[in-house]
């Protein structure tokens, strides 16, 4: 498995991150219509794991807003630099690189970063599995939405151990920037 993850470590890498400090944020907001983006994007492909890429502000920062979602095929075991000996869509999930490029020059165009990567765990909690934290880029933002709809967020540190980031949900994106609250609970 090792040698696998390091022939795939080079397609997780974002360009908007070379030369960055790693920084652990300590807030995640975004609003209701990005979290029914989000929920149906993902939960669409039941049973299998749904994936996507964070597009929004606040890299360095201690709040990361998410504005939008980049939706993406769960490419796992389609391609020759996954195999589906290690498990099946409805337990992994891979991004294409392609996709994450196009993602990348789009969140560009438009002033945004890629804060990191969405999935879902359709049978089981919205807890990184150590699958998850092998795979997942360090000092990135990992969002997991369970089958039951429950969603929480992961900041991946350098040494790969997941800390939960709290969420806020406003109900329309002028909310955002009257929201100061760092411990209110999402409208979930």
């Amino acid at each position: 498995m090792a040698s696998l993850m390091g022939s795939v470590k080079f397609l997780t890498h974002s360009a908007e991150r070379i030369g960055e400090e790693p920084f652990a944020p300590s807030l995640l907001g975004f609003d209701l219509q990005c979290l029914t983006v989000l929920q149906r994007s993902l939960l669409a492909v039941a049973p299998q794991e749904g994936c996507g890429l964070l597009l929004g502000t606040g890299l360095r920062t201690s709040r990361l807003r998410l504005v939008t979602l980049w939706p993406t095929c769960n490419a796992w075991g389609k391609s020759d630099w996954v195999s589906d000996a290690l498990g099946d869509r409805e337990t992994r999930f891979a991004l294409d690189p392609r996709e994450q490029i196009a993602a990348q020059r789009w969140a560009r165009l438009h002033g945004l970063q890629v804060l990191g990567v969405c999935h879902s765990h359709p049978k089981t909690a919205p807890e990184p599995s150590i699958w998850d934290c092998d795979w997942a880029e360090p000092n990135q933002l990992m969002l997991i939405l369970s089958g039951m709809r429950k969603l929480r967020a992961w900041w991946l540190g350098a040494d790969r151990v997941p800390l939960e980031i709290p969420i806020e949900i406003w109900e329309n994106p002028i909310h955002a920037a009257k929201s100061s609250h760092p411990t209110a609970d999402p409208v979930l």
